[in-house]
Order: C-alpha cells, then structure tokens, then sequence
C-alpha cells in the first residue's frame, strides 16, 4: 500500500485553495459610501459625524472627562458601522463551468489542507511489520509478567 507524501498533498491543495480563492475574490466588485440613516422621513446621512465631533469637542474641553470620551467613541462606531453598511458587494456574472471550477478549487484545496493538518499521526497496526508486532507482544507479556512480580513483592 502506498503511503501518502503530506507534503506534496498540502502544498497540492495550498495552491488549489488559493487559486480558487483568487479567481473568485477577482470575480467581486465592493463599492461603499455613507450609509444614509433614516430618520422621521429626513435622510440624516451627513449628520452620523455629528457625535464624534461632539465628542471631541468635548475631550478639548475637558481631558479628564469620561463621558466625552465615550460619545467620541460612540461617535466613531457609528461612523464606521455607516461605512459597513454602505458597502455593496457586486458579483460579475461568469459561466456555470467557471464557478464549478472556482468552487472545485477552493473545496477541494481546503479539503485537502485539513486532511494533511487533521491527520492522525499515531501509528497503526496495518503499518508495522510482523516482527515488529512479535516484538510488541513478547514486550507486553514480559511488563504483565513483571506486574504480576511486583504484585507478589508487595505482599
């Protein structure tokens, strides 16, 4: 039986994984921009830099205070969440047979990657020669035989 060479199999599937990967994340447009709140029928979407200018306005005035420093940080959580929530993801239409590809590569890269990474390394019985075998027995009645010595010692 042949034995698997793991490193050809990771560095196989290493490079399928990221070949795929690749051609797919080159397949996708992002766009992003202020995300425009609505709010009682007014669009607010300028005003998300309104807390954070507060805030630090506020941390000017007074350094120590731990309320500014919170609508500041408050002030930049919204903005960055508006950011997130503008973000448009745009995937540029290719061909049944290119996604497959695409989907093969990344699948099958990945599969292969935790295969070598999640092998079980210990060795099993299949793999040992007969003597080897022998050896293990002969070893396992020879520390059953000193048990049962030191056994008889004790008493």
């Amino acid at each position: 039986m042949k034995k698997n060479n793991d490193l050809a199999l990771f560095l196989v599937g290493l490079i399928m994984l990221a070949a795929g990967l690749y051609w797919f994340m080159s397949s996708i447009t992002v766009t992003t921009g202020f995300y425009s709140f609505t709010f009682g029928g007014f669009r607010i979407g300028g005003l998300v830099v309104v807390p954070f200018i507060a805030g630090v306005s506020w941390v000017f005035a007074k350094p120590s205070s731990f309320v500014g420093k919170l609508v500041m940080v408050l002030g930049l959580v919204i903005i960055i969440a508006s950011i997130i929530a503008g973000t448009t993801f745009y995937f540029r239409s290719k061909t049944l047979y290119e996604y497959l590809v695409m989907l093969v590569c990344m699948v099958g890269g990945f599969t292969l990657v935790m295969k070598v990474l999640l092998a079980d390394r210990r060795t099993s019985h299949e793999s040992l020669s007969d003597s080897d075998i022998q050896r293990f027995e002969q070893n396992k009645k020879d520390m059953e035989k000193l048990r049962r010595e030191l056994d008889k010692m004790k008493k």
